[in-house]
């Protein structure tokens, strides 16, 4: 019987990971650390956006917190429970798809979610149910072997959700899906917030499907978070771009004129034989035309001036440049 949850309010994060280390042993017999004191918190009734290059840790903390990995030092907590002491009382409210769907490819797609079913007491309607919130009640009776990986996928996802969990946990649920059922894919993640209340973890490195689907954004970097809040406050703090597009025979010569009035610039190919010019945006409106003015006086013309706002690849590579810097300093605690 799951026991209610210990010292947690609503206003507390469903899960906490607090200075969490694990290390595995290599082939070779060295200790290859996958987390390094890794701290993050998972808000509830939000979509989190679990980000990092392979090799970071994102898929070692999503183990640990399901029970898959025990951690050598560290707490985490779920629910209010302390993980992996109580793992058992959380396990039916927690449900996952770790490393891609795995399912008997000569059943059919109904018939496999019906033996997963059985395990969590869901009955026929439970698995119809599922099957037509992921979009291939359709193909339900087709064999598993005969799914394009979109539908794997969606299976998958089905899978995780036949428990009927307040947790659901993906690694890398976009993985070699077409823009279509990426699309679809996000869409069912915003379903299931908006209509069923859960809070979704998603592991990812796709950072552009990140940033449309997430609430909160988690940035991992050798086992450490380097990053842990919401995205609508990390773009608010972010600075926007001013982006300068011109044809390449005078991107030099603009380049020039700008440097020598005190702008940093990030150069860029764009297409067909355009250069575009990136620079922190000015803060007063006034200043973009006098930029064009600037470039215009020295018959320079560009094709098109614009203010292009703080993406989350910008949040992105400006976490990792000052963790990477942070870590040449040795400001970042190793030990």
């Amino acid at each position: 019987m799951t026991r209610e949850p210990v010292n947690i309010g609503p206003s507390d994060p469903l899960v906490r990971f607090d200075n969490v280390r694990k290390s595995f042993r290599t082939a070779r017999g060295r200790r290859q650390q996958a987390l390094d004191g890794f701290s993050m918190s998972i808000p509830r009734g939000s979509i989190v956006g679990l980000l990092g290059p392979n090799g970071s840790g994102k898929t070692t903390a999503l183990k640990t917190l399901l029970g898959l990995v025990r951690p050598d030092s560290g707490t985490v907590h779920a629910f209010g429970h302390p993980l992996p002491q109580d793992q058992r009382h959380v396990a039916g409210r927690m449900g996952a798809l770790i490393e891609g769907p795995a399912f008997n490819a000569s059943l059919t797609g109904e018939h496999n979610l019906r033996l997963i079913g059985e395990l969590h007491g869901a009955g026929a309607a439970e698995v119809s149910e599922v099957l037509e919130l992921v979009g291939i009640a359709h193909a339900a009776r087709r064999a598993y072997s005969g799914y394009s990986l979109g539908m794997k996928q969606r299976l998958g996802v089905a899978g995780a959700l036949i428990s009927g969990p307040e947790l659901l946990v993906l690694d890398e649920p976009m993985n070699g899906l077409d823009p279509e059922a990426v699309r679809d894919m996000r869409e069912l993640l915003k379903r299931l917030r908006d209509e069923r209340g859960m809070t979704v973890v998603v592991s990812s490195h796709i950072l552009a499907e990140v940033e449309l689907v997430s609430d909160w954004v988690t940035i991992v970097r050798n086992g450490r978070v380097i990053c842990d809040a919401g995205i609508s406050e990390l773009i608010s703090r972010g600075t926007e771009h001013l982006v300068v597009r011109l044809h390449d025979t005078v991107a030099e010569q603009a380049v020039a004129i700008l440097e020598r009035n005190g702008h940093i610039l990030t150069r860029t190919a764009g297409p067909r034989g355009t250069d575009e010019l990136r620079m922190a945006a000015p803060q007063s409106p006034a200043s973009s035309p006098d930029v064009l003015k600037l470039l215009t006086s020295q018959d320079v013309y560009p094709r098109e001036l614009l203010v292009e706002a703080v993406s989350l690849e910008d949040i992105y590579v400006a976490a990792v440049r000052a963790a990477d810097a942070a870590a040449e300093d040795g400001s970042l605690d190793r030990r």
